[in-house]
């Protein structure tokens, strides 16, 4: 089971109104390490100067903002890379490195204004033209993994320093989510030109609370206050020891040994445990959570056929699934969204049941016999909690061998991401902009559409409709949630439950207000 992306706000600040409606500051922690973890301990206090220790379950590729494709890296690259916008707990827009965004009144073009006097942790500045320049290369960079995020902006024309003014390919009104959080930490021009792969691999620079210090791949990170932030007053941690690809048995016990003083995704079964040991937790959808999945490759056989396809979503049982898995925190879901999600449609909860009978119909309908299908169910060797288990006994038990393979991420991003896969096991933690999220399921340059570059003439139209609608406009939910219903009535994501992607931390740590969609820094203190 894949486990990503925390979000979290502390509080915000007031600003002029016809910008925007306040500036936010996000909470988010971290925890230690197990090698010198005596030392880090020692290094702690309240306030400036605390160290966060930081224990991670699982390995971080890519540092690179424009290359990294999974959610879940945000809270990593949140700590030296910097948005141009972020969201309160409202999901509503709010300031970051820019202060605010004009559309024209046709809607095809959005302006764009930055903080003056800004520049990158390498003392280059970061000016309008800086991110035209970042933006251009993550729409063109070969291995660019937010090409289709940023496929509607034609252009970029930078009008001062401060100013740029984006220039749609049609009308687009969920931009700001784009500039939002994930898909607008910016990285150094300089940095970039300079240096590209080191950018990726080992020397990451960009605008964000904190400055590198120490980054051995696949093993740990450590970066430093930067002084240079734009927000460094409500930066009260001073160091953050980042330890990768913990095991994620060990979790508790390094919270409880206080090796940790911060993790990220919490073992449902462990959530309890921890409460009671006195650490706080936050396990709620509405801060932070994840949507486990097959996606199914309709390019490819037996999954070109519809017969097919609808009897595997008869074979899932995703009550057994979240009663053998979900440790009482999971909700059994045809939908990529959480119940606390604006994209979320409970009409589509009565839309799917669980009918092994019918399934075996169905196979037999479609001219096959049992056993006659055998499949490879490709997923994270990390990342498996027991899903895929159940499901390949639930899939056998109507008719469908399959025979899981696990694999290392590097590998699994290449096959899923490639989309050779003929059916993957795989995670979600959305994004913040909820058509985007749908368009990355369903669309035809979806990431997470193993099936694309197909996409269903219904999907497009009603995307198309959307995206025309202004995002505080009374009739933009209705119309995302009947986009969702849409994307799963005809995509190729078969979601089967959501859970809160839990966190834990000492008592040492400050509250966490609850969003959806956001990982920062700011306001958090350590005693």
């Amino acid at each position: 089971m894949k486990r990503y992306l925390l979000r979290r706000p502390i509080r915000t600040f007031a600003v002029s109104a016809a910008i925007l409606a306040a500036y936010v500051a996000i909470a988010a922690i971290g925890g230690s390490s197990a090698a010198a973890n005596s030392a880090l301990r020692s290094s702690a206090s309240t306030g400036t100067g605390a160290t966060v220790n930081w224990g991670y379950y699982s390995d971080e590729p890519d540092w690179d903002p424009v290359v990294v494709g999974a959610t879940s890296a945000t809270q990593l690259l949140s700590l030296i890379y910097e948005p141009l916008f972020t969201l309160n707990a409202q999901g509503e827009i709010e300031p970051a490195l820019a202060t605010g965004y004009k559309y024209n009144s046709a809607g095809t073009a959005v302006t764009i204004t930055l903080r003056k006097g800004l520049t990158f942790q390498d003392g280059s500045p970061l000016d309008a033209a800086a991110v035209a320049f970042d933006i251009n290369r993550a729409k063109t960079q070969t291995n660019s993994a937010l090409t289709a995020d940023y496929a509607d902006i034609k252009s970029e024309t930078v009008l001062s320093a401060t100013q740029l003014r984006l220039n749609l390919t049609q009308v687009d009104y969920q931009i700001p989510f784009i500039l939002a959080n994930r898909t607008s930490l910016l990285a150094s021009e300089k940095a970039a030109k300079a240096n590209l792969a080191g950018l990726n691999s080992d020397d990451p620079v960009g605008a964000g609370p904190f400055k590198l210090v120490k980054l051995v791949p696949d093993s740990e990170l450590t970066v430093e206050k930067w002084s240079g932030y734009w927000d460094a007053k409500d930066i009260h941690v001073q160091t953050v020891n980042l330890f990768l690809q913990v095991n994620p048995a060990t979790v508790l016990s390094g919270l409880q040994s206080g090796t940790y003083n911060f993790v990220t995704s919490l073992p449902a079964q462990d959530i309890s445990l921890a409460r009671k040991d006195g650490l706080k937790v936050v396990a709620n959808t509405a801060a932070g959570w994840l949507a486990d999945f097959l996606s199914l490759n309709f390019n490819k056989a037996p999954f070109n056929n519809p017969l097919v396809v609808q009897a595997v979503e008869d074979a899932i049982n995703r009550k057994q699934l979240v009663s053998q898995l979900g440790f009482g925190v999971a909700t059994a879901s045809v939908q990529p969204f959480p119940t606390t999600s604006p994209a979320y449609d409970p009409s589509l909860n009565s839309v799917y049941s669980y009918d092994p009978a019918k399934a075996k119909q169905l196979l037999a309908k479609a001219g096959y016999k049992p056993g006659q299908i055998s499949v490879p169910l490709d997923l994270v060797s990390s990342l498996n909690t027991g899903g895929p288990e159940l499901i390949q006994q639930q899939l056998k038990a109507v008719g469908i061998n399959v025979t899981i393979v696990p694999q290392t991420i590097t590998a699994f991003y290449a096959g899923y991401y490639g989309k050779t896969d003929q059916l993957a096991f795989y995670g979600y933690v959305g994004r913040d902009s909820k058509v985007e999220a749908l368009n990355e399921h369903y669309g035809s340059t979806g990431i997470l559409n193993l099936s694309a570059p197909r996409e269903t003439a219904q999907f497009a139209a009603a995307e198309k409709k959307l995206l025309a609608i202004p995002i505080t406009a009374a009739g933009y939910e209705p119309a995302l949630k009947n986009l969702t219903k849409i994307g799963v009535e005809t995509g190729s994501t078969i979601t089967v439950y959501t859970e809160p992607n839990a966190y834990a931390t000492t008592s040492a740590f400050s509250g966490f207000p609850l969003i959806d969609g956001v990982f920062r820094w700011n306001g958090v203190t350590v005693k």
